[in-house]
């Protein structure tokens, strides 16, 4: 994503993020990582419009994303009952955290 100049916006939050591990797994297998439920999740969000693909223009901007100072993932923000405040973030060098969107 970061090498096209694309940011995830409003990825789901129950969903693993890209690069996350799952726990059956030693290392990530991308999109092969993902359950059906969270296969499902993705498309609905994407159809419903509220995840989103922004298309990063200007070079400053890009650079931010290539050297991880900027998310190319940014999840949505948790729900009430969610145990985290913000929601998280992925970076290009597949660094995540939990420091995005408010709820």
């Amino acid at each position: 994503l970061a090498r096209l100049g694309y940011v995830l916006v409003n990825y789901p939050d129950e969903t693993l993020m890209p690069g996350e591990l799952r726990t059956t797994f030693c290392r990530t297998k991308g999109i092969h990582d993902l359950s059906q439920r969270h296969h499902a999740n993705i498309i609905n969000h994407l159809k419903m419009g509220t995840l989103t693909i922004r298309a990063v223009t200007s070079d400053a901007a890009h650079m931010r994303l290539t050297t991880s100072k900027d998310p190319i993932v940014i999840g949505e923000a948790p729900s009430a009952c969610s145990m985290h405040s913000c929601g998280r973030r992925t970076f290009a060098d597949d660094r995540i955290d939990q420091k995005g969107l408010p709820r």
